[in-house]
């Protein structure tokens, strides 16, 4: 199995378990705040990720298109933290369905950049895998518990 498979069964199996908790979480508890100590509710986690895979999904496009260059380096911690910042008080203002949507929506869009190489580098692999598999399973655990401490 070369690389390009490898990461797309991760990233389909852990995308099969973010889905299995976020459909097993009470209504009410979609928006009901205190997930982290950030105070995020499952409906942030959501948006976070569908951020990440559309930013992952622009990444892609410019890679495949050859306009990947120093301005695409990894975010520092600094811009991560404004960037994540920013986007929950946007989370905020959306409905969970809207979230919901979005995070399919960056998915879908991620997964295609991601087919369309003809190439995989080094910078591709880096941000499918970062901003897919390995972000779902980085937000996994608080969403389970959250969720188990929660039942419907």
């Amino acid at each position: 199995m070369g690389r390009r498979e490898e990461l797309l069964r991760a990233e389909a199996e852990g995308w099969e378990e973010l889905i299995a908790v976020l459909d097993s979480a009470a209504p009410e508890l979609v928006e009901r705040p205190g997930l982290n100590a950030e105070g995020w509710a499952v409906r942030d986690v959501m948006w976070h990720l569908a951020f990440w895979c559309g930013d992952a999904a622009r990444a892609l496009n410019d890679i495949a298109e050859g306009r990947f260059g120093r301005a695409h380096e990894p975010y520092g911690s600094e811009e991560v933290d404004r960037l994540n910042d920013r986007e929950l008080e946007r989370s905020r203002g959306m409905e969970p369905d809207q979230v919901r949507s979005e995070l399919h929506r960056g998915r879908s869009a991620m997964l295609e950049r991601f087919g369309a190489l003809e190439v995989l580098t080094a910078d591709a692999d880096e941000w499918f895998e970062e901003s897919g598999p390995l972000h779902y399973a980085e937000h996994l655990p608080e969403l389970e518990a959250s969720i188990r401490a929660h039942p419907p």
